[in-house]
């Protein structure tokens, strides 16, 4: 479908925007021309680090969410996209540095298996929530290892939020629902 291949933004777009909960000054920007930028002043100046450079990841990959860690000002975590080109592999990263150096988290995630959005909670900084091509999939373990959510669709979740308030999980589906997993806390 000509719709389909034409509808993709390919403009130098910014498609994610996290400011540190712990600096105010940190915040990290991804693009769809596959950059991480990122600010240590407020925006006075940034650092670009082009997303190829992650280890495995194609030139053509774009940023799909960028997420600056709860807890710690020096962690951000990165989910890149390849889809444009027919690879639908998981990049999924982690950086314990503000951007100078990546370790994947996609380990376990099955291969073909997009990733969307990655959430952290808020109380636990090991949990991490990620919305995929197919279904909801959590890690107690800071990303080492990733579990299926059973009773969320097996569907494309485009993003995730966490009301910390209630402790809620709040999944939004492409065109389908949300869905809201109540009080995860136990």
């Amino acid at each position: 479908n000509p719709w389909d291949v034409y509808a993709m933004s390919n403009y130098n777009s910014i498609t994610s925007l996290s400011e540190s909960p712990i600096d105010a000054k940190l915040i990290y920007a991804g693009t769809d021309d596959g950059l991480i930028q990122i600010t240590e002043n407020g925006g006075e100046s940034w650092t670009k680090i082009e997303a190829s450079t992650l280890s495995g990841v194609p030139k053509t990959a774009f940023v799909n969410d960028i997420k600056a860690d709860q807890h710690d000002a020096n962690v951000v975590y990165v989910a890149l996209d390849n889809h444009k080109y027919g690879d639908f592999k998981p990049y999924l990263f982690k950086s314990i540095n503000k951007g100078k150096t990546w370790t994947s988290l996609s380990n376990n995630l099955p291969e073909k298996t997009l990733v969307w959005r990655i959430v952290q909670d808020h109380v636990s900084p090991e949990l991490l929530f990620t919305g995929t091509e197919f279904g909801i999939y959590f890690s107690n373990t800071g990303g080492s290892k990733w579990h299926k959510l059973k009773g969320a669709p097996t569907i494309s979740f485009r993003d995730l939020a966490i009301q910390k308030r209630e402790n809620d999980l709040v999944g939004a589906s492409f065109g389908r629902s949300f869905y809201v997993l109540d009080d995860y806390s136990v």
